[in-house]
């Protein structure tokens, strides 16, 4: 863990400093990388092409297709010189369906029902009842969840809580979203905009927003959290990864820097509202008892309290500090520089350079004296100045100003500053200007400008050099949430703790309070953006139009109306005739299905990802989709009542040896049991398995003998992930997901035989079951057959094989002749319990056909 921080501060200290996670390029390469994105054919890539509805193809198999699915897998087939299998068994039928669906194992009295119903729509009804059960929302809301990259804490933060009090409000969203079937594009819209959508704050949707805001959060570096959510949305629905474009155009698909940055824009101009902005975290619930509500207003206040301060120092030390600042633009200029390092620290403190998280101080006075014009009254001496070189100033100097004096603009308490003073140097100009508008600023603030009945002073030139430092445009005008852009790293580790202390009021009543959503809100007004050059928020470049990428599903052309365009952006994605969105997700739920998608690359539909294995399916599939409302519960039917989907999973040596990945389909793929899955189903069969459903999660190990609620509920840290997870493949919930990995290492079968849980859940099956103590009759008894088809029947949902029966009769028989004598093993040893848990870690239990 401690070695984790170090890696991770030092890669949040490196992108703070560069911009950049990756080395910068230079500037022959930008241009030959922005060359090839150009010239790339795009138009003829399959993932960017319109989504088209193909021919269903021609079979002269009829009897074998169910639907058209199967008909364009058995075209393939034939082409491929291979032959499809038959049908699963009824048995392995049902336990797959139970499994997929709602990830838990059926139960013996579920599949005798199902094997004894011979109605032709037996497998309809059971598939139906399954999408009616809120477990269905349980097992798919997980799915949804690995790309999500979901978690319960925040990651690597160095002050602060390190849990969000109300992630859990995102994740009982997403599983209410599958139950209810909500169209997959309003999907899209909600979890991108749903405050955009609705104003009411108790709209249930706005817990959709926690899609933005669960991520890591990065040491709270604001250029990393909004990267995360770039690739969080590009990669989650629509297949592309653009971070490439943070530093340089993409070097393989038709993503520009500019078109990253107008990305960036539109989070840059989201923000997460804070209890001083009437926001549900700083709001009281109906039910709420006093003495959480004395504490949260306490801290709150305090919090409050602490921002207002800030604000007002802030603004203070960018106007009153205002000499430094001209000062140190003119040092750090490539035009003016006059120190290789220009110190931050000045007489009276620490100027606000560069901020703890973002662009400091002196971004907002270069930006401001950058954009003024040459007939400024004020800042037009500066401009004709400083557009000068170093060497040009001072013989220049005379004729700029007299040009400047003779403008009939210029303010005549400026031009006397500059009366009589020598000027060889812009650092001289800087000292002038420093002069005189800090007297300014002494002077506003000794008639109690701003707090009393004087607004503005009545001199015209006096009231021209106060609009510097306090007009609309001056940097020192500052909003309290703008403000947070400019502290310094104690001011921001302070504020973060005095908010922290906010949310520990609200997880230590977890269970007591109303949720709050995890919502964010657009800014009051649009922050411009520019394009960081080699991905450096200190080197701001070319300034970028607002609108949606057209690679994104925008038109290129459109401006963005809104202030962050989250809404424009989400309508973009979920628009029908985006070819990407229905792509993407369709091979989303058919990798979850069978295990492999048919595109192998879920995440990555560009120029380097995977092509489709059957391309006109995925687009029969894309297109159905769409045209049946974006219904996740009518696509699994098509899919499961696919007879691809019902093949059984058995090799066949001539196919396998001609597709041993199976792409073709050629038969079902047999899985191993997810993690959850696994530990869930263990639950079930031992009658453990709690049915309480979504609000905090459970803050105990999945593996803890006390904690027997679905693992959907138990608490993910994402820093410190819990080692079982890590085993199991649980998916890193830093990024988004595109599928989770496979692996066969030996924790997995020491958990699975060591491990206090699952040999809890064998004992607890003998219990439920009557199996207990030592087998003292004969062997050859008809009460022993009994009791070995009941553990059959728990743990397998099945019969027992008469060979599994003389195997068992074995084992007792010898078991109870030589009992294991050890430490471990006393005097109450129950053979019945190691057969239990041998079934259950067995290949049977752990793998679905």
């Amino acid at each position: 863990k401690t070695l984790r921080r170090i890696v991770v501060a030092i890669a949040v200290l490196t992108s703070s400093l560069l911009g950049c996670s990756t080395f910068s390029l230079s500037a022959a390469e930008d241009t030959k990388l922005s060359a090839t994105v150009q010239v790339a054919e795009t138009d003829r890539h399959w993932a960017f092409q319109p989504v088209q509805l193909p021919d269903i193809p021609e079979v002269s198999d009829f009897a074998w297709p169910s639907n058209p699915i199967d008909r364009f897998v058995l075209a393939q087939l034939k082409a491929s010189g291979l032959t499809h299998s038959s049908k699963a068994n009824r048995h392995a039928l049902i336990r797959r369906v139970y499994i997929d669906l709602i990830g838990l194992t059926p139960t013996r009295e579920e599949v005798v029902s199902f094997i004894r119903d011979k109605t032709p729509d037996a497998f309809l009804t059971v598939v139906d009842d399954l999408l009616s059960r809120p477990e269905y929302g349980e097992r798919w809301g997980r799915h949804w969840l690995d790309v999500a990259r979901y978690a319960d804490a925040k990651g690597y933060v160095d002050a602060g809580e390190v849990k969000y009090p109300f992630a859990y409000t995102y994740r009982d969203y997403v599983v209410n979203a599958f139950n209810r079937d909500l169209p997959f594009d309003r999907f899209v819209l909600e979890q991108l905009a749903a405050d955009r959508i609705s104003d009411n704050l108790d709209s249930p949707s706005l817990a959709a927003l926690g899609f933005i805001t669960v991520g890591s959060r990065f040491n709270f570096f604001p250029h990393d959290i909004i990267d995360d959510r770039i690739d969080l949305v590009t990669r989650g629905f629509l297949g592309l990864s653009v971070g490439c474009a943070r530093c340089h155009d993409h070097k393989y698909d038709p993503i520009s820097t500019e078109d990253y940055y107008t990305m960036y824009g539109i989070f840059a101009n989201t923000m997460e509202p804070t209890p001083d902005q009437s926001d549900p975290l700083g709001e009281s619930g109906p039910s709420e008892d006093a003495v959480f509500l004395k504490n949260l207003k306490e801290e709150s206040e305090k919090y409050r309290k602490l921002r207002e301060d800030l604000h007002q120092k802030v603004m203070h030390e960018m106007r009153g500090w205002c000499g430094d600042y001209l000062r140190f633009v003119v040092r750090s200029s490539e035009e003016h520089q006059t120190e290789e390092q220009p110190k931050y620290r000045t007489e009276r403190g620490l100027v606000r350079v560069v901020s703890a998280y973002s662009k400091g101080g002196m971004v907002r006075w270069r930006r401001f004296l950058q954009t003024r014009e040459k007939n400024d009254p004020v800042l037009g001496l500066w401009k004709r100045l400083f557009d000068l070189s170093q060497e040009e100033l001072p013989e220049k100097f005379e004729s700029v100003f007299t040009a400047f004096k003779n403008s009939g603009h210029a303010n005549s308490m400026l031009l006397d500053s500059f009366r009589d003073k020598e000027v060889s140097s812009m650092m001289d100009v800087a000292n002038i200007y420093a002069d005189l508008l800090e007297a300014v600023d002494e002077q506003w603030r000794e008639v109690g400008g701003g707090k009393s009945s004087i607004q503005r002073f009545e001199d015209v030139d006096l009231e021209q050099l106060r609009q510097v430092l306090y007009g609309p445009e001056s940097p020192g005008t500052v909003t309290l949430d703008e403000s947070e852009n400019l502290y310094l790293l104690d001011e921001s580790v302070a504020v973060r703790k005095h908010f922290a202390d906010i949310e520990r009021v609200y997880l230590k009543s977890w269970k007591g309070v109303a949720p709050r959503p995890m919502r964010v809100v657009d800014r009051p007004s649009p922050l411009e953006q520019h394009v960081f050059v080699r991905g450096n928020p200190q080197r701001l470049g070319k300034l970028v139009k607002r609108r949606i990428p057209s690679v994104l599903g925008g038109k290129g052309s459109d401006a963005i109306q809104t202030v962050s365009g989250r809404l424009e952006l989400a309508r973009a994605i979920a628009h029908p005739e985006n070819p990407l969105t229905s792509r993407v997700i369709v091979n989303r739920v058919w990798k979850w299905h069978f295990g492999r998608g048919l595109v192998d690359t879920a995440g990555d539909f560009g120029f380097r990802g995977g092509a489709p294995t059957h391309p006109k399916l995925l687009d029969y599939l894309a297109n159905w989709f769409v045209e049946s409302g974006w219904s996740f519960k009518k696509l699994h039917r098509l899919i499961l009542m696919s007879i691809t989907w019902r093949q059984n999973s058995q090799d066949r040596n001539h196919c396998l040896e001609m597709d041993p990945d199976n792409r073709n389909l050629w038969r079902m793929n047999r899985r191993r049991l997810d993690f959850e899955t696994l530990r869930d189903s263990l639950l079930r069969v031992s009658g453990l398995l709690e049915t309480s459903r979504g609000g905090p999660p459970i803050q105990k190990r999945p593996d803890d003998i006390s904690n027997r609620t679905r693992t959907l509920y138990t608490y993910i840290d994402r820093e410190s992930l819990n080692e079982l997870y890590q085993v199991f493949d649980f998916p890193s919930p830093d990024i988004t997901s595109s599928g989770r990995s496979e692996t066969t290492v030996p924790q997995q079968s020491l958990f699975l035989l060591n491990s206090p849980f699952v040999i809890h859940q064998a004992e607890q099956v003998c219990r439920l079951l009557g199996l207990a103590g030592y087998v003292e009759e004969d062997f050859s008894d008809p009460s022993l057959l009994r009791q070995i088809r009941k553990l059959y029947h728990r743990v397998y949902s099945r019969e027992p094989e008469p060979d599994e029966i003389e195997t068992v009769r074995r084992f007792l028989e010898v078991s109870s002749l030589d009992p294991p004598q050890t430490e471990k093993m006393p005097d109450s040893y129950n053979p019945w319990i190691d057969l239990a848990h041998a079934m259950l870690v067995s290949n049977e239990f752990l793998f679905v056909d």
